[in-house]
């Protein structure tokens, strides 16, 4: 991941993160990221509940994801997955707001990593974000 990406507008990859090959926003912005990767003629694949560390290091909540290749047919024409990953990636999120408390789950699972950061000055709410991965037919990972 990573190279797609940057075919987002560069004022939302600015207000994302970079780590490794993987683009994180706020959670706030996924619906943004979301619009931008259809109007950009890309496939919205998904992504990950995560926690970005000061240290460098990443809690992901895994189980916190939407994955739009679970139900968007691989036989639709390729604009038609466009259409429809956004459309499925947009109800797949807002549903995970719903059943989730995103902070909540992140103390929970990583109550040791995220209190150490919190002692040393971070602030919770901004080490949350989504990660999101991007697709196209040529580049499917």
């Amino acid at each position: 991941m990573g190279a797609l990406e940057t075919r987002l507008p560069k004022e939302l990859l600015e207000r994302g993160s970079l780590r490794g090959n993987e683009y994180a926003w706020q959670v706030s912005d996924i619906p943004q990221v979301i619009e931008a990767a259809r109007l950009a003629g890309l496939i919205n694949v998904g992504g990950q509940l995560q926690f970005r560390i000061p240290d460098g290091g990443v809690c992901e909540c895994y189980w916190v994801e939407v994955d739009t290749f679970k139900s968007v047919s691989a036989e639709l024409s390729y604009q038609e997955k466009v259409s429809r990953s956004a459309e499925v990636a947009l109800a797949d999120f807002a549903d995970l707001a719903l059943k989730f408390d995103f902070l909540d789950e992140g103390r929970r699972s990583f109550e040791s990593h995220l209190k150490l950061a919190e002692e040393n000055g971070a602030l919770l709410a901004d080490m949350m974000c989504f990660v999101w991965y991007v697709s196209d037919d040529a580049n499917p990972d």
